[in-house]
């Protein structure tokens, strides 16, 4: 997947590391909405963070733990979409997603998981996708509801964010909760 459509204006990119500049650009413009929830945000602050950061994803990449996208909208650099911690003997993965505050409130997101979904299931042939959100993080957790996930439950304090343990919402969705929900051109 080096580029996928997801209509005539938006579309996801394999994260490259010629992308580091507009992606550390897109970080501090939005620096201070994004690090009330992801801890990593203080840790890029240079260049060359953010080329070290890119450089781990592309050998996760390699290793086949991780899928990292770029989400683009109007040929601009909106946000980052990844499948990670995935497990191919469980036939697991994770996602994670920010977005750019210009780019929120248009079902941008939403599209682009979406469209995630059906690679993992489709392509990858997994069988459990999980997304973890703050459970202050209203916006975050929307998408998965929006897109059939079941709310599994709340992880009390499973993360420290700020010093500030964190509970978190785990939603999950499976293969075949997903065939039974998709219309039939979009079943694997």
């Amino acid at each position: 997947m080096l580029a996928h459509p997801l209509d005539e204006d938006s579309e996801l990119r394999l994260l490259q590391l010629h992308q580091a500049e507009a992606l550390l650009a897109l970080i501090n413009t939005n620096r201070k909405h994004l690090r009330r929830f992801l801890p990593w945000v203080d840790g890029i602050t240079t260049i060359e963070d953010m080329k070290a950061f890119v450089q781990g994803t592309l050998e996760g990449l390699a290793s086949g733990e991780q899928l990292p996208l770029t989400v683009w909208h109007q040929n601009q650099l909106a946000g980052t979409l990844t499948l990670f911690n995935i497990k191919a003997s469980h036939r697991t993965a994770e996602i994670g997603y920010w977005l750019g505050t210009a780019f929120e409130g248009r079902g941008l997101m939403t599209q682009a998981v979406s469209a995630l979904v059906v690679y993992a299931f489709r392509e990858l042939n997994l069988n459990r996708l999980e997304i973890r959100a703050s459970t202050k993080n209203l916006k975050s957790r929307a998408i998965p509801e929006r897109l059939g996930f079941t709310l599994e439950g709340i992880l009390r304090q499973e993360v420290v964010l700020y010093n500030k343990p964190q509970d978190m919402a785990l939603y999950a969705l499976l293969k075949q909760d997903w065939l039974l929900k998709k219309p039939r051109n979009q079943r694997g």
